[in-house]
């Protein structure tokens, strides 16, 4: 099992490659809203507020130094400036308009937040207060106010926006953890726009459990045997050549305490061995797709994985056991194989698709120390083989 430590180490490499995102924003908002999620998983992981931004500074990449000023900046309240021109709107957003939405029947309301700075760049953000706290965070564009006013079963009302922000604050205050991940990641956001302490806001939910999914023994059957019908010459195919060497390298790695290849132990829900038979093995390539326990997972990564239906990793085991050896495998291709995968009626939506790969990304490591994987992410020989295996032992288990 990786250390609290080693989880962290590992999410500062992850954040350092999608740092560069950032380097074609064109709206402060965006990259804002982007630091707000860096700094809620962070601290998801046991990280406090404050350590994130001089780890980021490490790396000299220009990509790294603006992700650290922009963390900075979202944990301090400090404005800052310079080049790209949208970083001098970085913290100068002010409110200028405020209106409350209520539900009766949900007793829930809803507070939307028009934002605008100096350059005339303008954003909304939606909260959702329900038993008063914070069950609900949105953030997007100018016109969430409008399109939520038209809503048949919403009052809406325009309120001071210092009442506003006091009745947020407050909210912030109560503890709940019953939220999205995609609300989680805004709070830091919420907090800093708010002037409410991003460290207490975040800590509302950084002891959120996580917990596998639920499991249904009749979609797992109905799964296994799918794959059984449309992978039967992989299935009755001898195993490869490369297989012996691939089971071998995964054995050095538990033997010299890899933190992620002792961590497939326990998403799998079994005690690590070193002597890693063929039936172990497979197992462990397939635990993501029945896991006993994401523990080692930030809540916000759980709750990415646990939406992943039987059908999502249908697609994926079938596209992959179909794929030739050397095609690089992210979470962009691992959506096309769902949406193109001709045993599966439904497809993953386009405005869903980039938190669909990104949950599979998640897990990707565990099928790099499995040796599905190169170090650079291509498909080796012996996947086809094994995740069909893989996927049959996890759901008939």
């Amino acid at each position: 099992m990786a250390t609290p430590e080693q989880t962290r180490e590992r999410f500062v490499d992850e954040l350092l490659g999608t740092a560069t995102i950032l380097l074609d924003v064109e709206q402060a908002a965006i990259a804002e809203a982007w630091a707000s999620g860096a700094v809620a998983e962070w601290c998801a992981l046991g990280g406090s507020v404050g350590e994130l931004a001089p780890l980021v500074a490490r790396s000299d990449e220009p990509a790294a130094r603006l992700a650290a000023t922009m963390i900075a900046a979202l944990e301090t309240g400090e404005m800052v400036s310079g080049p790209p021109e949208w970083l001098d709107e970085v913290g100068r957003h002010e409110v200028i308009r405020a209106i409350r939405l209520d539900d009766s029947p949900t007793n829930e309301s809803a507070i939307i937040l028009e934002y605008a700075a100096p350059s005339g760049d303008r954003h909304d953000i939606s909260v959702t207060i329900q038993n008063g706290g914070v069950v609900g965070v949105s953030v997007g564009p100018e016109g969430l106010a409008a399109a939520a006013v038209e809503h048949e079963h919403l009052a809406s009302t325009d309120i001071d926006p210092g009442d506003a922000l006091e009745r947020i604050r407050a909210a912030l205050a109560a503890p709940n953890v019953d939220r999205t991940a995609a609300s989680e990641a805004s709070i830091p956001l919420l907090a800093a726009r708010v002037g409410y302490p991003v460290e207490v806001a975040v800590g509302v939910f950084e002891s959120a459990v996580v917990v596998p999914p639920e499991r249904h023994d009749e979609d797992d059957r109905y799964a296994a045997g799918l794959i059984r019908s449309s992978m039967r010459a992989a299935l009755d195919s001898p195993p490869p050549a490369g297989l012996r060497d691939v089971m071998a390298g995964y054995a050095r790695l538990i033997a010299d305490g890899d933190s992620d290849a002792l961590t497939l132990f326990e998403i799998a829900g079994v005690a690590p061995e070193s002597d890693i038979d063929q039936a172990l093995f497979v197992r462990l390539v397939g635990a993501y797709l029945a896991p006993v326990s994401l523990a080692p997972h930030s809540p916000q990564q759980a709750d990415a994985l646990n939406e992943l239906e039987p059908a999502d990793w249908i697609g994926v085991v079938l596209g992959l056991g179909r794929s030739s050896a050397g095609v690089e495998v992210d979470g962009d291709l691992l959506v096309a194989c769902i949406n193109k995968c001709p045993e599966i009626a439904t497809s993953i939506p386009k405005a869903d698709s980039e938190l669909v790969g990104w949950a599979f990304e998640q897990m990707l490591y565990a099928w790099r120390v499995t040796g599905l994987l190169t170090d650079d992410g291509r498909l080796t020989d012996v996947a086809a083989w094994v995740l069909p295996r893989a996927a049959i032992a996890a759901w008939e288990s």
